[in-house]
């Protein structure tokens, strides 16, 4: 909205046009973000069923859940694994390992993301 402001400004009106103007494209921006708001609202009060409804209430835990999971196969599963085939000595194919430079920035952005909205709440600057 900035830039058609920028525009607006450089083309060769009277003051009482731009203003005008200016007045109209803001109704505009507030118009849309008054639906946004109402869009904001109808996804937060939504009570879909099934599996559309569990993806939009669940994604952010399942995304947390998935890289736990990630986690505890590289750090501990494999490595207790690879323990026991080696005492045992039985003949295996390498085991499969995960990208863990491409894992951990997405687990620290949650974890970051986590820490943040605690802070929030115990300085009482969100509900």
């Amino acid at each position: 909205m900035d830039t058609v402001g920028k525009v607006i400004d450089s083309v060769h009106t009277s003051e009482e046009e731009k203003g005008q103007i200016k007045i109209k494209l803001q109704e505009l921006e507030n118009e849309i973000n008054s639906k946004q708001m109402d869009i904001n609202l109808a996804d937060a009060q939504s009570t879909a069923t099934g599996i559309g409804g569990i993806m939009q209430r669940s994604w952010r835990p399942l995304i947390g859940m998935s890289c736990a999971l990630a986690i505890f196969w590289e750090y501990v599963a494999k490595q207790f694994i690879m323990f026991l085939l080696a005492a045992f000595s039985i003949e295996h194919d390498p085991l499969p390992a995960l990208d863990m430079g491409v894992l951990m920035p997405l687990v620290m952005a949650l974890l970051g993301m986590a820490g943040i909205r605690s802070f929030e709440k115990v300085k009482k600057l969100t509900k």
